[in-house]
């Protein structure tokens, strides 16, 4: 019976690697690729099928394998329709009777041709091309040209059709109409009250009268006392609140994160978490969140500001983690306010931002 994890082992062997090598290539632990190269691991129930996929489309990135061939040796292994897709690659270690599906073409049977051709030429036979014949008037026709109009000969029903045809484009002529006096209208509005037609004589404007007490020798009677209307003063603006439910964004800016570890007041588990690097995972807390992985891999953000020196500020010795509460972020209203994420320099924005996955 075909086998996926014998396979592996047969393309790991063909390039000369041990699975101590692909150990430590993938940091993935031993048993769990001797449960892979065994076939075991797509047996257990109790393994995550995410995680499975995962671990056997690095081990096949490490025996470099196309990811789309792993895909879908994975989906044929989750039906019981795998067979031998891993070795499309390599036919040279492939049984004997295994063919490749690549390189089967289709073939059309002689038979067949001959056949179609056959019926073809038959119905050619059959259907000879035939010019057009010109159709005489029948005696009906012929008599309804020869004879003058009279109220007998009128067809009526004829005569209906050509006076609802004309019904039918009255409205039309009319809506068309009325939209040519609307335009018409608007353009002597626009034309009177831009002053199309206005002299070039200075108009004579009224200026209210300045009250006399404010007024000194000399002046051209601007007050001096210019106060600022209260429509023009800035409004206090109301000071930002964090949201009841804040989301912390890991982001692995520097390199895959295998495994970063979080653990919040909302759901209060330890839970590993791979990020590939590029992408970032959102973590839902109330009060407190924790997280520990590789530090140096990876950004901390809320509301996209950065989180600078977690690691030296926020370490917890007895929890052996990062950990964050809310009353580090309640003191200034720039973290309840939305911004986009503050990178440092030469850090690219993530290629994916997504909540994190539930188990």
């Amino acid at each position: 019976m075909p086998s996926l994890g014998k396979d592996l082992v047969k393309i790991r062997e063909h390039l000369g690697f041990t699975i101590q090598d692909i150990q430590s290539a993938t940091k993935i632990p031993l048993s769990t690729l001797q449960s892979i190269e065994d076939d075991s691991i797509f047996e257990d129930s109790k393994e995550i099928q995410t995680y499975i996929r995962s671990f056997v489309r690095t081990y096949g990135r490490k025996l470099k394998l196309d990811d789309e061939l792993v895909l879908e040796a994975l989906d044929a292994v989750e039906v019981g329709g795998y067979n031998h897709q891993l070795l499309r690659d390599y036919p040279e270690l492939a049984p004997p009777s295994f063919k490749s599906p690549e390189k089967e073409e289709p073939k059309e049977d002689i038979d067949d041709v001959t056949q179609h051709k056959e019926i073809e030429e038959s119905e050619e036979e059959k259907d000879p091309v035939v010019p057009p014949v010109k159709e005489e008037p029948q005696p009906s026709q012929q008599k309804a040209l020869s004879d003058p109009p009279s109220v007998r000969n009128v067809n009526w029903a004829d005569m209906g059709k050509r006076f609802s045809t004309n019904r039918n484009n009255t409205p039309v002529r009319l809506i068309g109409l009325g939209v040519i006096i609307v335009v018409v209208i608007l353009v002597i509005y626009f034309i009177f009250t831009n002053d199309f037609f206005a002299t070039d004589d200075t108009q004579i404007v009224d200026t209210p009268p300045v009250p006399e007490e404010t007024l000194q020798e000399g002046e051209t009677g601007i007050p001096l006392d210019i106060t600022e209307s209260p429509a023009q003063q800035p409004e206090p603006t109301a000071n930002a609140e964090l949201d009841d439910i804040l989301y912390l964004t890991i982001y692995a800016a520097m390199d895959r994160l295998e495994p970063v570890r979080v653990w919040s007041d909302l759901k209060p588990r330890v839970d590993p978490y791979w990020l590939e690097e590029g992408t970032a995972f959102n973590y839902e807390f109330s009060d407190t969140i924790r997280v520990r992985g590789q530090y140096s891999r990876m950004l901390l953000f809320l509301n996209g500001h950065r989180i600078d020196n977690f690691r030296q500020q926020y370490f917890n010795e007895e929890q052996e983690a990062v950990e964050l509460t809310r009353d580090l972020f309640e003191d200034d209203p720039k973290w309840a306010s939305p911004i986009p994420f503050e990178l440092p320099p030469n850090v690219a924005e993530p290629d994916s931002v997504a909540d994190r996955p539930s188990f």
